[in-house]
C-alpha cells in the first residue's frame, strides 16, 4: 500500500510505476520453482528464511531509497519472497493429508483474511507516527518476529522428516529447470487440480487487477471507499477461511467442497456482469472471497497429497508461479478487454471458465486412491 505515495514522492512517472510493477511479477514467476527447489533440497526452514530476509531487505532498501533505479533495485529480493507457497509447504510437514491439511490451510487463509483488515491500519499507523515511509520500518521491524517464531515455536523434529543417515547416498534428482516442473506436472492428477483451480481463478484475477480502476471511473468512488471494500473483501476472507472451509470439510470431501466454490464463482461472476450500482459489490465480494478461498484452499490442499513429501514445495512453486504469471499481465490484458469490450467481458469470461470447471470435476473426478496417506498410515501405526 505505500509503495505507489513512495514512487509520488519521488516523482516517478507511472510508466516506470508499470515496468517496477512488471518487475515484480516476472520475479515472482521465475522465484516459484527456484524456492520450491531450494525447498526440497535444503529444506522448509532454508527456504523461509530466505522468505522473511527478503521481505526485510526489501523494505530496508525501499525506506532508503531516493530515486528511480534504488526503486527498482528493491524489488529484486521479491525473487525468494513466497510466504503463502513456503508456509503451505510447512503445513505439509505438519499434517496429514485430507482433511487435517485442508483445514490448516483454511486457517491459514484465516490470516491472509486479517491482513487485509489490519494492513490499512498498520500503513496508516506507521506513516503517521515514523513519516511517509514509516511502513517499511514497521515491515523490517515485523520481519524478525517470523525467525524467533520459528525457532522458538516448532520442534524440527515436526517438520523435519529427512534421515541424516541416508542424506550422503541419497542424490537428489530435481534440478531448477523446465523439467522438474514436468515430472511434478506428469504425476497422476496434478494437471487435473490445476486445470480446476485455475478455471475460474485466473478469470478472477484479470478481473481484480481493473476492479478498483472501474470502480473508481464508474462510481467515483474515493480512497476511503477503496479501504471500505478491502476490509470487506478481508473480512469475507477471514469467513470463508476460518469458518467456511473447516465446516464443510467436516460434512463433505474435497471434491464437493471443490464444486461449491466453483458454484459460488458462477454466481459472482454472473453478478458482475451487471456490476452497474456501488452496493452490489457486497453481493460480488462474499460470494468471491468464499469461491476464492474454496477452490484455492482445497485444490493446494490435494496437490500436495498428489505427490512425494520432498515434491510438494515443487508442486506448490509451479501453482504459485502459474498464478504470478497471470497477475504480470493481467493489467495490460484486463485493460484492452475493458477497451474493446466493456466491464461485463470479466463476468462473460469468469461464467466460462468456471462452467469448465464445473464440467471436469463431474467428467473427470479425483481418484481417491491418488492421495497420499503415508504420514497418517504411520501415525496409526505408532498409535498401535
Amino acid at each position: 500500500m505505500a509503495f505507489p505515495y513512495i514512487a509520488k514522492e519521488l516523482q516517478i512517472a507511472d510508466t516506470h510505476i508499470g515496468y517496477i510493477a512488471t518487475l515484480f511479477g516476472l520475479l515472482q514467476v521465475l522465484g516459484g520453482p527456484v524456492f520450491g527447489h531450494i525447498t526440497q533440497k535444503y529444506g522448509v526452514r532454508v527456504a523461509l528464511y530466505f522468505c522473511y530476509g527478503s521481505t526485510l531487505v526489501s523494505a530496508l532498501i525501499m525506506y532508503n531509497v531516493n530515486g528511480l533505479y534504488g526503486m527498482y533495485f528493491s524489488r529484486l529480493p521479491v525473487f525468494f519472497m513466497h510466504g503463502q507457497q513456503g508456509h503451505q509447504t510447512l503445513l505439509s510437514l505438519l499434517t496429514a493429508p485430507g482433511k487435517e491439511r485442508t483445514n490448516a490451510f483454511g486457517r491459514m487463509g484465516l490470516t491472509f483474511g486479517i491482513s487485509f483488515i489490519l494492513t490499512p491500519v498498520i500503513t496508516l499507523s506507521s506513516t503517521y507516527i515514523f513519516g511517509s515511509r514509516g511502513a517499511m520500518l514497521t515491515i523490517a521491524m515485523l520481519g524478525v518476529l517470523p525467525f524467533v517464531i520459528f525457532e522458538m515455536c516448532l520442534q524440527r523434529k515436526d517438520y523435519d522428516h529427512s534421515d541424516p543417515s541416508s542424506t550422503s547416498t541419497k542424490p537428489l534428482t530435481a534440478a531448477v529447470n523446465w523439467s522438474s516442473a514436468v515430472r511434478v506436472l506428469k504425476k497422476p492428477g496434478t494437471l487435473n487440480i490445476l486445470f480446476k483451480k485455475n478455471a475460474p481463478i485466473m478469470p478472477a484475477l484479470l478481473t481484480f487487477s481493473i476492479l478498483q480502476i472501474y470502480t473508481i471511473n464508474a462510481f467515483q468512488s474515493t480512497q476511503e471507499t477503496s479501504s471500505l471494500i478491502q476490509m470487506l473483501a478481508g473480512a469475507c476472507i477471514m469467513f470463508s477461511n476460518g469458518f467456511g472451509v473447516i465446516w464443510l470439510r467436516k460434512h463433505f470431501d474435497e471434491q464437493r467442497i471443490l464444486q461449491v466454490g466453483l458454484v459460488s464463482f458462477f454466481f459472482a461472476f454472473f453478478f458482475l456482469i451487471f456490476y452497474v450500482r456501488l452496493w452490489m459489490i457486497c453481493i460480488i465480494m462474499p460470494l468471491t472471497s468464499m469461491g476464492m478461498s474454496l477452490v484455492a484452499t482445497v485444490a493446494d490442499s490435494l496437490l500436495t497429497s498428489m505427490v512425494e513429501e520432498d515434491e510438494q514445495g515443487v508442486v506448490l512453486g509451479v501453482a504459485t508461479s502459474l498464478n504470478s504469471f497471470v497477475r504480470t499481465f493481467s493489467p495490460a490484458l484486463s485493460g484492452q478487454l475493458l477497451a474493446i469490450y466493456g466491464f461485463p467481458i470479466f463476468g462473460i469470461l469468469g461464467i466460462w471458465g468456471t462452467v469448465l470447471g464445473l464440467i471436469a470435476c463431474h467428467f473427470y473426478p479425483i481418484d481417491p486412491n491418488l492421495i497420499r496417506k503415508e504420514k497418517s498410515d504411520e501415525e496409526s501405526k505408532k498409535t498401535d
